[in-house]
């Protein structure tokens, strides 16, 4: 499991798509999840998990910790940027506003109501979901006016005009300075070459063309239609007693409208054929992406494709990525290549820095290296050694009540079953030679991979662009 973290760190990092975290899916009631008067204890060994649902027909689950006197909670809706449509950075600017007042308080009103109680509050979203958390003492002098504030914040905001403009000038910001990052220039490249017109295929963010089109009619639209009761789910971990949660999860969703849940993702088109874009930029190094549309978090073949990619380039130090590109040739000190399951189908990717003249040479081989690994897969030594390391570590992602928050809202939100944290570890031992090597012909065709480098580029690269993809 801290190997499924590295992923998703990596994947905000590197391509802003999260755990982030996936076949067509809708916040519908997961399976194993009932109506009952009365919430279900799970009977999960690591986790003792219960779920139920509020009145208005919302998921929740909750982890009781009683070893810190603290509670994390954490409402998720299915409302992440693959919602915006033809508005690109819709679902930022709406869930960003969600704090700016309500038909009762002020922004600082806010602020200042959380600040006195002790109160983190957070927003999250990525291209799948969106949502608004908070952590609090659980004294009740402390929790019972946060979680008014929190309920307002959550089912009453009324997006002031004022708000909306200065938060749109901040992202048009944002959208400036992102222009100075090779990185991220790459990352967006990558995925607008990979998705194209289709849902995942627009920065966050957002375009600077599209904010400013943006008003606060769209928001409130996209509000009405997402942040509703069944198109969510509720995350608790921490020192509560089940009727307590009971009675903060009712709570904080019964100003909430029942609404419907989002509609499916069509799954991700594989790109068909092999395309190239380079994108001059002055600096020293080239920032490299390649790679092709992935897989989902149920995928069948999710455990051999990610063990595996521990052989390949999870591992910074001994994966085949780093050890022949950066340890054997000296061509990258970064290298790494990741999966990032997504509802619709998120990327796998090889990403690398290199010097502007070994440019080539370092994307040849990493497209060498991929291409041996889907034909030949791990040694058994390798997989005994990347299990052992993903079995080994697997503690640490449930070290903290976030860590159980963010390990528990992945699973549920993806509608994984709940006794997945207690046959992950038999999973990943079960994982064989042959099943990688499978699931790698299966899923990847490293003919069809998509390149973007930015950087100093040089004459040959641009040559070799201009046969396949576009030259900026």
């Amino acid at each position: 499991m801290n190997f499924r973290k590295n992923f998703i760190i990596l994947l905000i990092s590197c391509f802003g798509l999260i755990t982030n975290i996936q076949a067509t899916l809708s916040m519908t009631q997961p399976k194993s999840t009932t109506a009952t008067a009365q919430p279900e204890v799970g009977s999960t060994s690591i986790l003792n998990i219960q779920h139920w649902q509020t009145s208005q027909g919302t998921p929740v689950y909750f982890v009781a910790t009683p070893q810190l006197p603290m509670v994390d909670i954490l409402v998720l809706f299915n409302a992440g940027a693959s919602r915006d449509g033809i508005k690109p950075g819709l679902a930022k600017l709406t869930n960003s506003l969600l704090d700016e007042g309500t038909a009762n308080l002020t922004a600082d009103q806010i602020s200042q109501q959380f600040d006195n109680v002790g109160v983190i509050y957070r927003t999250t979203l990525d291209r799948d979901m969106g949502g608004i958390g908070l952590r609090s003492l659980t004294d009740p002098k402390f929790l019972e006016p946060a979680i008014n504030t929190f309920t307002q914040v959550l089912t009453a905001p009324n997006f002031p005009e004022d708000a909306v403009q200065r938060i749109k000038n901040q992202v048009l910001i944002s959208l400036q300075e992102e222009r100075q990052s090779p990185d991220t220039i790459a990352k967006k490249a990558f995925v607008k070459l990979l998705y194209g017109d289709q849902p995942y295929g627009h920065s966050i963010l957002g375009s600077e063309e599209s904010v400013q089109t943006l008003t606060r009619a769209d928001v409130q639209q996209f509000y009405q239609q997402y942040y509703v009761a069944k198109n969510a789910v509720i995350v608790m971990v921490g020192d509560l007693s089940t009727d307590k949660a009971r009675e903060i999860a009712n709570q904080v969703t019964q100003g909430l409208p029942p609404g419907q849940p989002a509609n499916p993702l069509l799954p991700a088109k594989q790109v068909t054929i092999a395309q190239q874009k380079a994108i001059d930029f002055p600096a020293q190094q080239t920032t490299v992406l390649l790679g092709q549309v992935g897989i989902t978090p149920q995928d069948p073949d999710y455990f051999p494709l990610t063990v595996g990619n521990f052989v390949l380039g999870s591992d910074p130090l001994v994966s085949e990525l780093s050890k022949q590109i950066r340890s054997q040739h000296g061509w990258a000190y970064t290298v790494t290549s990741v999966f990032s399951p997504l509802q619709a189908g998120g990327p796998f990717a090889v990403f690398l820095q290199t010097r502007n003249a070994e440019a080539q040479n370092a994307i040849n081989l990493a497209r060498q290296i991929v291409d041996q690994f889907i034909q030949q897969g791990p040694t058994e030594q390798q997989l005994a050694d990347a299990k052992k390391n993903i079995i080994g570590s697997f503690p640490l992602s449930l070290d903290s009540n976030s860590d159980i928050l963010d390990q528990l809202s992945y699973m549920v939100f993806y509608h994984l079953p709940l006794d997945y944290l207690d046959t992950y570890r038999a999973k990943v031992d079960a994982v064989t030679v042959n099943q990688v090597r499978e699931a790698y012909q299966k899923h990847l065709q490293p003919n069809n991979m998509v390149t973007v480098t930015v950087g100093g580029l040089m004459d040959s690269a641009i040559a070799n662009s201009s046969k396949q993809g576009i030259v900026e």
